[in-house]
């Protein structure tokens, strides 16, 4: 696993929750297929990984425990849009960058995920934004209960 090269998400350095989700749902579309190793490679990490890959997949399709297993999709648009609404951004710090938390979609039934009628669970989730070799990079805070 390379940390902290080529494959980490770069967003211009543009303080907006637009660019901050143009990078989340980058992420997202990432962990949809279901490729951990990729997705943590995507982020920034300042002290070295916090996750493997196997780890960041248990924590996020085992977030929600019960029987059958969860899935990170892309929905449709209308539910795409009903995230980036309420995600939260405090963009522009002094420093550059900022922070912003929206939630990652999960379901259990991952077969039509476009479907309005899928059943949606939002992982919130929680990311530094910081200013990375003249860009912005991601750098995951936390997942929130």
């Amino acid at each position: 696993m390379q940390i902290n090269g080529e494959r980490l998400i770069r967003l211009p350095q543009e303080d907006s929750k637009e660019n901050y989700l143009a990078g989340f749902w980058r992420w997202v579309e990432i962990l949809a297929a279901a490729d951990y190793g990729r997705a943590a490679e995507a982020l920034y990490w300042a002290r070295g990984p916090a996750w493997t890959p196997a780890a960041l997949e248990k924590a996020v399709t085992t977030f929600f425990g019960g029987e059958e297993p969860w899935s990170v999709v892309v929905p449709n648009a209308r539910l795409v849009g009903a995230i980036n609404d309420a995600a939260q951004c405090d963009a522009g710090r002094s420093e550059g960058g900022g922070w912003f938390m929206a939630q990652i979609p999960l379901t259990t039934a991952p077969s039509d995920p476009k479907s309005d009628q899928i059943p949606l669970m939002g992982l919130a989730t929680s990311f530094f934004v910081r200013p990375h070799e003249g860009a912005y990079v991601l750098e995951l805070e936390i997942f929130h209960a």
